[in-house]
């Protein structure tokens, strides 16, 4: 089945906006005033203005244009240099970028003096003219980059070639004031040598007359990145004040400005009717008015929608809320998600009625009485006093999932879980979910709590026991349980599997582990994890730590894996392997 026609969604690209009409954040004012604050100080030349902003707020898109409107202006030349595509040759590229914007015949002259030309005989000097007037600007750049980079001591050399350079460049104009302007972008994306490579090539060779820097960067993400190189010792805002001598400091966009970025951006990619005025505010503020989270957040849609055709069945409407989930409410993402036989979202509803009735008074005492009675919690008597009811409550809190009571407040989770729950299709969307468990890339940024503790763990010698029932069923390695499992395995720790407490104690009689994790119902009994540990722990078989992995977090569980003195109760992936390396090699 292929999308109607009215369906016709299109992703949009991460590039830099540069044309005003492009300009959904309005800042073409901003760069018209930076603009003038460059061309106006050519006189104090040289400097550098620092555009600070997060990771994704559109630094890039007002440099580009700024860098636009500079262009179209008499005695300005720009240059732009990506420091993070540039890699270890950071350096040469950045000074190239520079020599690039000199005249050919400017050039040429400095490459003369730099190779020493006139000590050459006559006809070597002739023929080496000659070479050299056929020379394009570029490979001319090429060869006094290599007469200037060929030992440290001809570096020492560049900032007085360059000034050279820059002199007569500025001297050759009719009228006073030329300038060149460097965009540096995605410094604060570079490994820290990276950096500080940039940094020294501006202040060091490249700090003369005529030349202005404009670094777009996160300037917290560069002070980190000083503070790593140990250059700066303790103080790296004081080494950053040598090299920046203007800082303007990007503000978040404004309500006005983000909605209407949001609307842009559905528009363009023909998801606007998805996008009420209800969830229009909830993901300008859920993504802290970042445009490029907000892009994300729409590409994801276009290309689930697109790739999964059971998402038309579904509805369009559908994959946008479930999308919101997993994007702002990943725990509860993952226990939608989860192979538990509880339906979370009918578990929420239920919960949030009886809480909003229990406030008002406790009106309508047939809801919560049949909900006390699901978790076996004593139903209280006819005419109950408000404060006692208030005490149940309480007591079914401690049987929920931790985070209901906090979601319990928030509007958009609860309209977003009864759009869902009205869907006559709602079972099968659940299982689909399952069987896809489909990830939302939200850059590192929303559900940072997923990323893996390192990269290159080294659990070498380390012995883990991971308990779970899939491990008696067939396909079990492709569980969550499994993808512990297997990531314990990359790490270099030997791993054993277990599938009840019969095969916990024998393989903890083979060898006892360093560490065990395991999962809290087991073949259909509540608790059955929690159980065998209290077994373990009271017949002395096992005291190491252990990491409970499940789904669903509640508060009693948590106090009774306390109890067991255990590592702790989790349903993040990264917070368990995290808890795993930290206790096998502290």
């Amino acid at each position: 089945m292929q999308p109607s026609a009215d369906d016709r969604f299109v992703v949009l690209n991460d590039e830099p906006v540069s044309e005003n009409g492009a300009d959904l954040l309005g800042t073409s004012d901003t760069a018209d005033r930076l603009s003038d604050l460059i061309v106006s100080s050519r006189d104090s030349t040289p400097f550098t203005l620092a555009i600070d902003a997060g990771w994704g707020m559109g630094k890039s898109s007002l440099m580009r244009q700024l860098q636009l409107r500079l262009e179209g202006t008499e005695g300005v030349r720009t240059a732009w240099f990506n420091a993070w595509t540039s890699g270890s040759d950071a350096l040469e590229v950045l000074i190239k970028s520079v020599l690039l914007r000199f005249d050919r015949n400017i050039v040429r002259r400095a490459y003369h003096r730099v190779a020493g030309a006139p000590r050459l005989s006559r006809w070597i000097r002739i023929g080496f003219r000659l070479a050299m007037t056929t020379f394009g600007l570029r490979r001319l750049v090429d060869e006094l980059w290599a007469q200037l980079s060929v030992d440290p001591k001809s570096r020492n050399e560049i900032r007085g070639a360059v000034g050279e350079m820059a002199q007569e460049w500025v001297n050759s104009a009719n009228s006073a004031g030329k300038q060149i302007v460097v965009f540096v972008d995605d410094l604060d994306r570079c490994r820290h040598d990276v950096v500080v490579t940039v940094c020294e090539a501006i202040k060091l060779y490249l700090d003369v007359p005529g030349l202005v820097f404009v670094i777009g960067c996160d300037q917290s993400a560069l002070n980190r990145s000083i503070q790593q190189s140990d250059i700066a010792g303790a103080h790296p805002a004081g080494y950053l004040e040598k090299i920046v001598q203007v800082n303007y400091h990007s503000p978040q966009p404004g309500q006005r400005q983000v909605r209407d970025l949001v609307n842009g951006y559905a528009s363009r990619s023909g998801t606007s009717r998805f996008f009420d005025d209800h969830v229009l505010n909830f993901v300008a503020e859920r993504t802290g008015r970042n445009p490029r989270r907000i892009k994300r957040l729409i590409n994801s849609f276009v290309l689930e929608y697109h790739l999964d055709k059971e998402w038309q069945d579904f509805g369009a409407d559908i994959l946008v809320r479930v999308l919101l989930l997993q994007h702002f409410y990943p725990a509860f993402y993952r226990l939608l998600t989860s192979s538990a036989t509880e339906d979370p979202v009918q578990e929420f509803l239920e919960y949030h009625d009886v809480r909003e009735d229990i406030n008002m008074g406790g009106t309508n005492p047939e809801s919560w009485r049949d909900v006390f009675t699901k978790y076996k919690i004593e139903s209280p008597g006819e005419n109950v006093d408000r404060d006692v009811l208030r005490d149940y409550l309480g007591q079914l809190e401690q049987q929920l999932p931790e985070s209901f009571p906090r979601l319990v407040t928030d509007e958009v989770f609860t309209t977003t879980l009864r759009q869902l729950k009205e869907s006559p299709r709602f079972d099968h969307l659940r299982q689909h979910l399952q069987r896809r468990r489909f990830q939302f890339d939200p850059g590192g940024i929303a559900d940072a709590e997923e990323r893996l503790p390192g990269e290159h763990t080294d659990m070498q010698g380390g012995y883990a026991l991971v308990v779970d029932d899939v491990f008696a069923e067939k396909n079990g390695e492709f569980s969550d349980t499994g993808r512990i499992v297997t990531t314990l395995r990359e790490w270099g720790a030997k791993v054993d599997t277990a599938s009840d407490f019969e095969s916990m104690k024998r393989a903890i009689r083979g060898r006892v582990p360093d560490i065990i994790v395991s999962d809290i119902n087991r073949h259909g009994v509540d608790d059955s994890g929690l159980q065998d540990v209290q077994a373990l722990r009271d017949e002395n078989i096992y005291k190491g730590p252990v990491v409970f992995y499940v789904a669903r977090v509640t508060p009693a569980r948590r106090k009774w894996a306390s109890e067991l003195d255990a590592v702790g109760v989790t349903n993040s992936f990264s917070e368990a392997m995290e808890w795993a390396r930290m206790s096998i090699f502290g």
